[in-house]
């Protein structure tokens, strides 16, 4: 299975707000009315993620405990498509106390139709070792905002639902699930980003859609 690195590692900050106040359409107008005079950078779309972990869950129990150091493994697509497409991204994120980059390689998810196919995709990468399983998959809808000086990028996620991959299950949707805010910013910009926090009228969270999709399914 062929597989294409697209990686280019850079330092980025992703601050999160979890809002459960207002819906999403009230969000963005905040967003648009920020004096940093953000814009929507795109059209909005479906994101679809299939997540691999150990089979006791070795990710979801560091990012529980709060390792400074950890990585999660994710196969992603775009669009209403169950499962995933030709022009599929398989992704290493990885964080560093309050710092996170990814690794990504190009895949053909065509091509990808159980749990043994994206396992033999996640060896062709060559760069992550381990005895993983596919253990969630979720999608979501994503709006996404940039500030007039492209330094600073927002996205809004809502509509979440869950089920474990590559079964029949219905998806579940998490009903109490908060529109969730992600502020995001390459390290360099870090001075500035108060600019940015101080106009936000959301409360600052640590949530982790792999966490939470996890505890749903399975605990």
């Amino acid at each position: 299975m062929g597989i294409e690195t697209t990686h280019t590692k850079t330092l980025r900050y992703e601050v999160k707000f979890a809002v459960d106040i207002l819906d999403a359409p009230s969000i963005e107008a905040s967003i648009l009315m920020h004096p940093a005079s953000f814009s929507k950078a795109y059209e909005d779309r479906q994101v679809n993620n299939i997540y691999l972990d150990s089979p006791t869950f070795q990710c979801f129990h560091q990012n529980i405990e709060g390792h400074p150091r950890r990585k999660k493994m994710r196969l992603r697509w775009y669009g209403p498509h169950d499962m995933p497409t030709k022009k599929s991204t398989l992704e290493i994120k990885n964080k560093d106390a309050e710092l996170g980059w990814k690794d990504s390689f190009s895949v053909d998810g065509s091509l990808v139709k159980n749990s043994s196919s994206l396992l033999e995709a996640v060896a062709s990468s060559g760069y992550y070792q381990g005895n993983l399983t596919p253990t969630l998959h979720n999608c979501y809808h994503r709006s996404y905002y940039i500030s007039q000086d492209g330094l600073f990028r927002i996205t809004l996620d809502w509509n979440q639902s869950f089920k474990i991959p590559f079964t029949p299950q219905k998806s579940l949707p998490y009903t109490d699930f908060p529109v969730i805010v992600e502020l995001k910013y390459d390290q360099e910009n870090a001075d500035r980003s108060k600019d940015i926090t101080d106009y936000l009228a959301f409360r600052q969270t640590k949530n982790s859609k792999y966490t939470v999709g996890i505890q749903e399914l399975y605990f």
